[in-house]
């Protein structure tokens, strides 16, 4: 028959007691996803008034070669413009272009100067600072007392301004209005339509879950509207993080200023069609967000505004992007424990009673004290797990989707999730550890829309970059001490490295394939 057996040394303590903790950091995150996605059902739209008279508002477009987006960005904010009135808004062209996107701003520009429509371009001569840098920039030389800002990708609809603006201008508090984040490119491809669940989670359940509770909310960096003397007041657009949205939003909250989330208002923008592009965009908001908590989490303690329940869900907020860290330590916690013949539970052919290998009236009390952590380990994970699952439910319910369509979608969002934590554990460390802010990579942008479109044959492409060779050498890893624990019974642990293994390996697969279908067109 079966035996169970586990073993109780030194060595096998503390590999357990640091599974344990982990999970317990888990449950933390994990649970806070399931509290916003319950509390997200408190949020109601905020009322938007007709004003009698409508004031001025600027655009600021930040710009980095996006020769293929920006057009379409441009067109799309001058009917916002037109609709608004074009005597009320100037578009400023923050323009940090090496490339032809340069000439194609020029043009267009002046197009629409033509057509009566106020756009200026401005130009630094460098990326210092870098998005946070030439936002500065713009704002020092903007008169307007509201700015709208967008990113290249992004497509706001004719009326954006006219259903934002009324917001602030109704209630000096509110510093800054964002509005929901959609898709252009959902439907281009399985990637992207996975990517965009994890998205719509955000601003479905934890903006809503936010901003209906009173915690403090971030502005998203695209698909906003702040209040420009609100803006100064906080000390500007700052350089130090590779996250100046959330830097800024949170610095504006600890001013006194509200944060407004309209889930009504649609911005849909170009999701990341290739798993490279979506490493370093997530890597990127790491980074970035620690840097932020490493900065602001000090100040957001000591402030006597806020509650302790908006400072734990701050500190939550700002710091999650650790989790990402913590599932790396898992993951080489586990293989430890597979080489160290750490036997979580082992199997053996035996005819006699089932007993517990060892097991004596002298060391029962010391297995009783394995048995549980193991036990807590265990419902941590799975407590854990069905928060996430129910988050990426609930994001495809509430906009009806389908459930069953979109299974496949949610299974290899989890997968995606495990298999981009090496690439963002590195951007994550550089975040908290680095004295250097890093530089702001941007993400590439294809002028993709639902089906159509392409991305492999255009310029702009990524190379495969330094995590690759890591993921290649967890998935190596991971094979072997999978076959070293089929070997020796250990199958405890086969599936927690099965769950890795599968995630590194996807994310490794999805990264070279894409990278050879676009070879010949990288240029970064």
């Amino acid at each position: 028959m079966v035996v169970l057996a586990v073993s109780y040394t030194p060595v096998a303590s503390v590999l357990l007691f640091g599974s344990v903790f982990l999970s317990a950091a888990f449950f933390v995150y994990g649970l806070n996803t399931l509290y916003l996605t319950i509390r997200s059902k408190r949020y109601r739209q905020v009322h938007v008034p007709k004003l009698s008279a409508r004031p001025t508002v600027a655009i600021h477009l930040p710009i980095y070669n996006e020769f293929y987006v920006v057009g379409r960005l441009l067109a799309s904010c001058t009917r916002a413009a037109e609709r608004y009135g074009p005597d009320l808004v100037r578009i400023y062209i923050l323009d940090d272009s090496t490339d032809e996107t340069s000439s194609e701003v020029d043009r267009l520009a002046s197009e629409y100067r033509s057509k009566g429509i106020g756009v200026r371009v401005i130009r630094r001569g460098s990326r210092a600072g870098f998005k946070a840098g030439a936002l500065q920039a713009a704002l020092a030389e903007t008169d307007e007392k509201y700015v709208a800002v967008f990113d290249a990708d992004f497509v706001p609809p004719e009326d954006f301004l006219e259903r934002t603006v009324p917001v602030l201008e109704n209630d000096p508090a509110v510093g800054f209005v964002q509005a929901r984040w959609g898709h252009l490119d959902r439907d281009h491809s399985f990637i992207t339509k996975t990517i965009a669940i994890g998205i719509d989670a955000h601003f479905f359940l934890e903006q809503k879950g936010r901003n209906g509770n009173g915690y403090l909310m971030n502005f998203n960096g695209s698909a906003g509207v702040l209040r420009a003397s609100a803006i100064r007041e906080a000390g500007g657009w700052a350089p130090d993080t590779l996250a100046e949205d959330l830097d800024l939003s949170y610095r504006l909250q600890l001013k006194g200023y509200r944060g407004v989330y309209l889930n009504d208002v649609e911005v849909p923008g170009e999701l990341p069609p290739t798993i490279a592009g979506l490493k370093r965009q997530q890597g990127r908001w790491a980074r970035g967000s620690l840097q932020t908590a490493k900065k602001l989490i000090p100040s957001v303690n000591s402030s006597k505004k806020l509650s302790s329940k908006q400072k734990a869900e701050a500190g939550i907020h700002l710091t999650y992007y650790l989790v990402h860290p913590l599932m790396v330590v898992s993951f080489l916690l586990a293989v430890m424990a597979d080489f160290l013949s750490v036997d979580v539970i082992k199997y053996a052919v035996n005819f006699s009673l089932p007993v517990l290998s060892g097991a004596s009236a002298a060391d029962s009390i010391a297995l009783s004290i394995v048995f549980v952590p193991w036990l807590v380990f265990s419902v941590l994970v799975v407590l854990s797990t069905i928060a996430v699952l129910l988050y990426c439910v609930e994001a495809i319910r509430v906009q009806k989707l389908g459930l069953v369509e979109n299974v496949k979608q949610i299974t290899l969002l989890v997968i995606l999730g495990y298999g981009i934590s090496i690439s963002n554990s590195v951007q994550a460390l550089g975040g908290i550890f680095s004295k250097q802010t890093g530089s702001f990579s941007r993400t590439p942008k294809y002028a993709i829309e639902r089906t159509g479109g392409t991305w492999s044959e255009k310029k702009y492409q990524l190379s495969f970059g330094r995590t690759t060779v890591l993921e290649a050498g967890a998935v190596a890893l991971s094979i072997a001490a999978l076959a070293y624990a089929w070997t020796t019974s250990n199958i405890g642990i086969m599936p927690i490295l099965v769950v890795y293994l599968v995630g590194y390996a996807c994310v490794l697969y999805l990264t070279v394939a894409q990278a050879l279908a676009s070879y010949g067109s990288r240029d970064v």
